[in-house]
């Protein structure tokens, strides 16, 4: 009996399906539950990225992907010899079908179980809610599954109260996570629990209780200010990866994009004069795109790369950003950004927080050139144009002063950005 392997997903990351074929007599199709990025599977094959020469991060960066392939195609082989073994020891009057085969690639779960309600919330969310919305789901999701892997014990949703919640809070914090971040994943754990029971499951009636003693506190953020931001151009001595990840802070700086929009700027998204960049953010992704006049700064880089944006440090979008990460921390203590400054630091044993001080390259994140424009312009330009650009949308006050609607001056907002420097 013909076995193979498809999927029909357009997505980024696509579930597998499995069909068998007998004549015209049998012909049934079931998902099993292996995804793969929709570009590395081919006619029914896992497709390995070709490694080629190139910088070594890149190299790492691929085989690491291919290692990931490799686990992919050995679940697909093992599923085969399952169906196949079952196929071959069936009684003579069990019939093919869809239920079949479904029982053989997924067996019947405990709908009790947090990890089995924890897909099925993915699963609903991933059409429902925004792009970033949906990551931080799964963010939290993964933290979660380190949880129940981390007390050896599967997890039902009835059994998670007040005491499960603050044993999961302690764990948070001996992490390193912020405590904005466990708020966040406490909120998102309360989702699925508010979502298993609309399912008919039985949960704790101490819900309303979970958020109690968590409140939101406020940062000390850390930003470049004009003058650290010229010493950063001027600087001298960079490999070529401190050189590319230097030139997209710089890019970041003047722009006020999300990282997850700034490493998605190509040189489709600007004017035929290129010196206005068009963008559609991705956390307000219902909006219109906006316009950004780019400094010459900006117009610098992109000469330097003929008219396009720097390269991306790695194909893999998450080990982009954490290069990124990691390599402007060092073009910056090269610029010699070295002073103390204050943060907040977080003790892992109870929910308070202290004010110590650290050097500033070492604060330096992803989020830096996005805040450092925001700091840099406020009260430089109007601060409704100044949050056209960043797209900070607060609906109780900015809709106030700003008309979504309206058509922005490219020029005059260029000119007041550029005297803003002087």
């Amino acid at each position: 009996m013909p076995l193979s392997f498809f999927i029909h997903s357009k997505k980024e990351q696509a579930p597998i399906w499995i069909r068998l074929r007998e004549g015209r007599k049998i012909d049934v199709k079931a998902r099993t539950l292996i995804t793969i990025p929709t570009e590395r599977f081919v006619k029914g094959k896992v497709l390995l990225h070709r490694i080629v020469s190139g910088a070594p991060g890149l190299k790492a960066s691929l085989r690491k992907q291919n290692d990931s392939l490799n686990i992919i195609q050995t679940k697909m082989d093992e599923l085969r010899l399952e169906v196949q073994n079952a196929l071959n020891s069936r009684n003579p009057g069990d019939i093919v079908t869809k239920e079949w085969l479904m029982n053989i690639i997924q067996p019947q779960q405990d709908t009790n179980l947090l990890a089995t309600n924890i897909q099925s919330f993915l699963d609903i969310k991933s059409t429902s809610v925004k792009t970033n919305t949906f990551i931080i789901y799964k963010r939290a999701m993964k933290v979660l599954g380190e949880y129940e892997a981390y007390i050896k014990t599967p997890v039902s949703i009835s059994s998670i109260d007040l005491n499960f919640r603050d044993k999961f809070l302690v764990y948070l914090r001996e992490q390193g996570y912020s405590n904005n971040t466990i708020i966040l994943y406490i909120r998102t754990l309360v989702a699925v629990l508010k979502f298993s029971k609309k399912r008919g499951i039985s949960v704790t009636n101490e819900l309303e209780y979970f958020s109690d003693g968590l409140k939101k506190r406020k940062t000390l953020n850390v930003y470049l200010t004009l003058e650290e931001i010229d010493d950063i151009i001027k600087l001298e001595g960079l490999n070529p990866r401190e050189d590319i990840s230097r030139d997209w802070l710089v890019i970041s700086c003047f722009t006020g994009q999300r990282s997850g929009d700034l490493f998605n700027f190509n040189k489709d998204n600007l004017n035929a004069e290129g010196d206005v960049l068009s963008v559609q953010q991705s956390k307000n992704e219902n909006s219109k795109p906006i316009s950004i006049p780019l400094l010459p700064q900006v117009i610098t880089i992109l000469n330097k790369y003929d008219g396009e944006f720097p390269p991306l440090l790695s194909a893999n979008k998450k080990n982009n950003y954490k290069y990124y990460n990691e390599l402007i921390k060092i073009v910056c203590k090269k610029a010699n950004i070295i002073d103390d400054v204050k943060t907040l630091a977080y003790k892992s044993e109870a929910n308070n927080s202290s004010i110590v001080s650290k050097e500033k390259y070492k604060l330096i994140g992803t989020h830096v050139g996005r805040r450092s424009f925001c700091t840099n312009f406020y009260g430089k330009i109007p601060t409704p144009l100044l949050m056209n650009i960043s797209g900070h949308q607060n609906e109780s006050t900015l809709l106030l002063y700003i008309n979504a609607d309206r058509i922005i001056d490219l020029d005059d907002l260029r000119n007041k950005m550029v005297n803003a420097l002087k």
